[in-house]
């Protein structure tokens, strides 16, 4: 579908490389920051996790991406939002945004993170599935940059690759706060995504398991409970 409607607003995806998937609603729902004073969305694609965090924070957001497809959709998707006037959305790799030092208390990135496999004929998924511009060293290396003292990261990454995301962070003196499981259906033995949250400030780490769906065509009840503020009824 080119559209997707939630509760405060909508999306349009006719331009982007990739579309609207469940692993953004998911890091958008789950993800938590403390009082923050500004929220960076690192790749935003069609905008859905800076609109989800100016439904959660009133606080001004960033959103860059490096694809004009994207930065074109998520233009017209924060045009049509209640939120426009906090949501600034560019055109501009992470590499270069890193440049100016702005420090944020909140960066969300839904990252390119496959290592290995085939790559995609189509150059603008390869780029938006693939750390070929974006792997986890330059991602942190960058974060380390624009992230406050007291400033949180949250990411979803397929399971099989957050050791790579955990270990660069630790690198960047980045640490991991907490790590939630993620199981496509209630009856798989494996996840198969990771949400990990990061911190300047150690801290215990927490973690937990969700299950997104009970069968094919149903969502779990704790799926339901977590997104139930943005999808409609």
């Amino acid at each position: 579908m080119n559209s997707f409607r939630f509760q405060q607003f909508s999306i349009s995806q006719e331009h982007s490389a990739l579309k609207l998937g469940t692993d953004a609603v998911i890091l958008g729902a789950s993800a938590t920051f403390e009082h923050p004073k500004s929220i960076l969305d690192i790749g935003t694609g069609t905008g859905i996790l800076a609109l989800m965090m100016a439904q959660k924070y009133p606080c001004p957001i960033t959103a860059i991406d490096i694809d004009e497809g994207a930065f074109a959709d998520a233009t017209l998707n924060v045009r049509n939002s209640p939120w426009k006037e906090r949501i600034t959305v560019k055109t501009q790799s992470l590499q270069d945004f890193s440049s100016t030092n702005v420090q944020f208390d909140g960066i969300i990135c839904n990252p390119p993170f496959f290592s290995n496999g085939l790559t995609n004929k189509d150059l603008r998924k390869t780029l938006a599935r693939h750390t070929i511009n974006l792997s986890p060293d330059i991602l942190f290396s960058c974060v380390e940059k624009i992230l406050s003292p007291m400033g949180q990261v949250a990411i979803i990454v397929p399971f099989q690759e957050k050791e790579n995301f955990i270990s660069a962070a630790l690198q960047h003196s980045i640490m991991l706060a907490q790590d939630i499981s993620v199981f496509p259906f209630t009856s798989d033995c494996k996840p198969n995504r990771s949400i990990l949250s990061f911190s300047r400030k150690w801290q215990p780490l927490q973690t937990r398991t969700l299950h997104v769906r009970e069968n094919k065509n149903i969502y779990s009840t704790e799926y339901k409970e977590l997104t139930r503020d943005f999808y409609l009824g």
